[in-house]
């Protein structure tokens, strides 16, 4: 055994002999000995000391020795390793908050564990040195992101940038952005314009110590004094009055044009600038960074070429508010659509074997319409078709089926007068599709056309989605800027961006309504007109196969086929007259009793119209006599 170790070991014998007896210890010699090993000093300097103020502490009933114990220890390590290291102010921050420091005594000999009077005395100092050191962390960590626009001996005037240093500048202020651990008051106001805080470092007055400036966005002021009160900015500049040419300055702000100079010459840090856009997000050394939050803040860089209800149209067709009734297809342009035939090039093979269908069960000579092309087959592949598990019909029914060209329009009147049903379910399909297809079809028509509209004048889309993320290089800005420096530099960004989209004519797409008769989406027609399609079809097959809504199927074959081979329906049929003025228009046959819908008309000095229904017999004879009972006499 090391002699240095014989000579420890025999300290710690005398003081275990010395104290064991006491009344703190006689009945735990092992927290005695606990204490002393704890001490963490080579000569066991602190162990006495120890002993003695948990000695000190009397009566052992109001507290655990044992919890003591440690915590002795651990304050003594604790003091070990910074006793070296306390400073005059540190045991001066202690005595301010705590009776219990001597701070005179200390500070003779602050490394001396006996010019500490007590244990907790000694706490009180450890702990303003932790206190003190965690304010060190804060007060750096708060400087680093503030930017100090003025300071001098007495003055300082600052931009904090987080909710950190402006709790650490704005201390002892009742300024909703030091709200300690909340956020978010100091968030919005940041998003919202530009906070600062003008502060006499020299003073302890608790109104005036302190203001806070806050430029808005929009140029409004709003002034504050250390208690939260709202102030004029005629009191800033007197309570500030050497300080009142930089708050003038800020309150002007510097324009856009020579914040972007100085981040190019490294006067500034780029990212803890905001440049004059609702749209602006960021930038830094090479690149302004635009976040538009939708397609109208995106369309409005067209502002000073196109109008607010044209800029209007194209946001609505590329972004359809909810509840906008927009329409792109007129379904009044049906009717005329329906007798030139142009709706049955929407149908597809189901549909077109479900009307020549109906046509068979009609009885009508418009069957013949239709065309079947029958697929190429020998005995081998209809063999193998079946072996599959179809049955032959359905290899029948991939007969590809065509219409007539010249017998669109002849189908077309046909449908238009047969079944009102039927007619008012195959216009709501067709309308509701075609507008539906129109409407994507201009959506992404406009959104190709527009998605990197700008990039001719240099910003460029910075993300995979059209209208949101895109950014434009600050040596571009400052070309554009230094072009015309006379009449540009005062602009902000904004109001140079459409001014640049304005004078060099970018392109503008076409009227919503004009493009969608050429750009609809087949698969967005399909998907609405498809199924509704087939129901109704099927629904007049129905209808014709059961024959419950005819009174007579056969016979209502028999006048509908007789008029539209003779006469047609919706066509203007001259009524034989003296005047030769009246005219008849077939409209339809009414199923339940056969009878006829027509429309006679007289023109000329005489004009009239009248709406009837009649028997066939009837009408023949109106038309042949017409003069017996003239329906437009008094």
């Amino acid at each position: 055994m090391k002699f240095a170790n014989i000579l420890l070991e025999g300290k710690k014998d005398n003081l275990i002999d010395k104290y064991k007896d006491t009344e703190t210890f006689s009945d735990v010699p092992d927290l005695l000995e606990k204490l002393i090993d704890g001490d963490p000093s080579a000569t066991k300097k602190y162990a006495e000391w120890m002993i003695k103020q948990m000695i000190n502490l009397g009566d052992r009933l109001t507290h655990s020795i044992a919890d003591n114990v440690n915590l002795f220890i651990e304050l003594i390590e604790n003091f070990h390793k910074t006793s070296s290291s306390i400073t005059p102010e540190d045991i001066d921050y202690a005595a301010s908050l705590s009776t219990l420091v001597n701070p005179e005594k200390i500070k003779s000999g602050p490394k001396d564990i006996y010019k500490y009077d007590s244990i907790w005395g000694l706490q009180a100092v450890l702990s303003a040195i932790s206190k003190r050191k965690i304010q060190k962390e804060k007060e750096a960590e708060a400087k680093k992101d503030v930017e100090k626009i003025y300071e001098d001996n007495r003055f300082l005037i600052l931009r904090p940038f987080s909710h950190n240093a402006s709790c650490y500048y704005g201390a002892n202020t009742k300024w909703c952005t030091t709200t300690k651990d909340d956020s978010r008051y100091f968030d919005q106001y940041s998003k919202e314009g530009s906070l600062f805080y003008i502060i006499d470092k020299q003073s302890s007055d608790n109104i005036w110590g302190k203001m806070a400036l806050f430029v808005r966005d929009n140029g409004n002021i709003e002034v504050y004094d250390q208690k939260d009160s709202i102030r004029s900015l005629d009191v800033l500049l007197q309570r500030f009055e050497p300080l009142s040419e930089v708050i003038k300055k800020l309150v002007k702000g510097d324009d856009d044009y020579e914040k972007l100079k100085s981040i190019k010459e490294g006067k500034i840090s780029p990212s803890r600038q905001k440049l004059s856009a609702p749209y602006f997000d960021s930038m830094d050394q090479e690149f302004v960074y635009l976040s538009f939050s939708d397609v109208a803040e995106y369309l409005s860089l067209f502002s000073e070429l196109h109008g607010e209800y044209e800029l209007q149209d194209v946001e609505y067709a590329i972004d359809t508010p909810y509840g906008y009734d927009g329409v792109f297809y007129d379904s009044y342009n049906f009717d005329d659509d329906i007798e030139d035939g142009y709706p049955l090039n929407a149908l597809n093979q189901d549909h077109l074997k479900k009307l020549r269908k109906i046509f068979n069960l009609t009885g009508s000579d418009l069957f013949k319409c239709f065309n079947a092309t029958k697929p190429i087959a020998n005995k081998e592949t209809l063999k193998k078709f079946i072996e599959k598990g179809n049955d032959l019909q359905d290899y029948y029914d991939l007969y590809q089926i065509q219409i007539n060209s010249n017998c669109e329009s002849k189908i077309g009147k046909f449908l238009k007068n047969f079944d009102s049903d039927f007619y008012d379910s195959f216009l709501y399909a067709y309308s509701t599709a075609e507008d539906e297809s129109m409407k994507e079809g201009v959506k992404q028509s406009l959104t190709s056309d527009l998605c990197e509209v700008y990039e001719e004048i240099g910003i460029i889309k910075d993300s995979d989605r059209c209208f949101d993320e895109y950014k434009i290089s600050i040596d571009n800005l400052l070309n554009i800027y230094e072009s015309d420096l006379e009449s540009l530099s005062g602009y902000t960004l904004d109001q140079l961006l459409k001014e640049v989209v304005s004078s060099n004519d970018v392109s503008f797409p076409r009227d919503p309504r004009e493009l969608a008769y050429e750009v609809g989406d087949a698969d967005t027609f399909e998907y609405h007109f498809n199924d509704d399609m087939d129901r109704a079809l099927d629904n007049l097959i129905e209808k014709l196969e059961d024959s419950d809504d005819y009174a007579d199927l056969d016979e209502y074959k028999r006048i509908y086929t007789f008029i539209s081979n003779k006469y047609g329906f919706g066509e203007r049929i001259p009524v034989e007259t003296t005047d030769g003025d009246v005219s008849i228009i077939f409209k339809s046959v009414n199923p339940e009793n056969n009878k006829i819908d027509f429309e006679l008309s007289r023109r000329g000095n005489n004009y009239g119209f009248k709406k009837g229904r009649a028997k066939l017999s009837t009408i023949q004879q109106l038309m042949s006599n017409y003069q017996l009972f003239d329906p437009f006499e008094d």
